[in-house]
């Protein structure tokens, strides 16, 4: 499928050299792979398919994410995230990866673009996703009393339902209500050929228990609604666009382990791909380029920030996806590297903002 008439590299034309290679120094630091060695997620993919979505891109895929939602989303206009992965018995309620980017995500949205955002995830893991939006809720209402100026406009949750048909009225409902002019999906699984969902282990997931929110995506592109998707695995909702060459660079070449011929990639594609070594991480990378893009450092997450919102979404369900434990862990990654990354991230997205103030 094809969500755009626009060519892939449509999003990083235009931008000026220093965007571009602060964008690349963004990039470099969300695909440093730092997963566990043995015993978690695949490792050596991580740099590989980077490389992949960035020769579809033709730039740092960042900015290319930043530069497509600054071009298309105005101030009021609705943003709509969808998130939540995993089914059980090992991720009953989702996993730590995904909604805690898609809410650094929305945070950089109000602040930086004056958005609505609107989050869907499916019944299942709407624990851990109410979670992570009431923090930033308080935290948006927060920013906004600092000065009686600014309007923070409250994030709002849908829930979606398992299965194909109710899943496609509900898509539809959604669009319809919000009219979104960007749907970004973080760390979401899309069907692969056969239509079925799987980790990116090979591990085939029982359509029962899924959420068919990649329904979004057909459905924006109907409407010429900008789609992101940001992923880390190629089972994403995104990579279908540069499906073939991801799967040449997975171990076995993203093997089901049911068998089903077409492996665990997803068909599912949209406008930008950003692939990076886990999934929040990509999500933070494209908040730091909209920093950069909009010369605005507030737009970006802090540490404490980071560690309350892993805090919060663990203690109302989450596992972490490597190992299924409810702990403090993000895909194998302790709590502590998380919080470097994103103090190691900022610095790097404020040196950039700051030179171009003084240029």
């Amino acid at each position: 499928m094809t969500t755009s008439s626009i060519t892939a590299g449509a999003w990083t034309r235009g931008l000026e050299p220093e965007h571009i290679e602060s964008g690349n120094r963004i990039d470099r630091l969300m695909t440093l792979e730092i997963r566990p060695l043995s015993g978690g997620l695949p490792t050596g993919i991580v740099v590989p398919m980077y490389e992949v979505c960035r020769a579809h891109h033709g730039g740092p895929l960042s900015m290319a994410a930043a530069n497509a939602l600054v071009g298309r989303v105005t101030p009021g206009s609705t943003v709509v995230i969808a998130t939540g992965a995993g089914v059980p018995p090992k991720l009953p309620l989702g996993e730590t990866d995904g909604p805690i980017g898609a809410a650094a995500l929305a945070i950089a949205l109000v602040k930086g673009l004056q958005a609505k955002v609107v989050f869907v995830t499916e019944d299942a893991h709407m624990p851990p996703v109410l979670a992570a939006v009431q923090l930033i809720n308080s935290k948006l209402a927060a920013w906004a009393e600092e000065d009686g100026e600014r309007v923070a406009p409250v994030v709002v949750v849908e829930a979606f339902p398992i299965g194909m048909n109710p899943g496609q009225i509900r898509s539809r409902e959604i669009i319809e209500k919000h009219s979104p002019t960007a749907v970004v999906f973080v760390e979401r699984d899309g069907p692969n050929v056969e239509g079925e969902f799987h980790g990116v282990r090979g591990d085939c997931r029982d359509p029962l228990n899924v959420g068919y929110v990649y329904l979004l995506a057909y459905h924006a592109a109907e409407a010429d609604i900008l789609t992101v998707g940001i992923g880390d695995g190629g089972n994403e909702v995104g990579f279908g666009a540069v499906r073939e060459a991801i799967r040449d660079v997975l171990p076995l070449r993203g093997r089901s382990l049911a068998g089903h011929a077409s492996g665990v990639v997803t068909v599912v594609t949209t406008d930008v791909t950003v692939s990076a070594s886990v999934s929040n991480w990509g999500a933070y990378a494209v908040v730091a380029a909209l920093g950069v893009l909009l010369g605005n450092p507030q737009v970006l997450h802090d540490s404490d920030t980071e560690h309350e919102l892993i805090a919060v979404t663990v203690a109302a369900g989450a596992r972490d996806g490597a190992t299924s434990k409810q702990a403090m862990v993000v895909d194998g990654i302790e709590f502590g590297g998380h919080l470097a990354f994103v103090a190691l991230l900022r610095t790097v997205a404020n040196i950039s903002i700051r030179t171009q103030a003084v240029h």
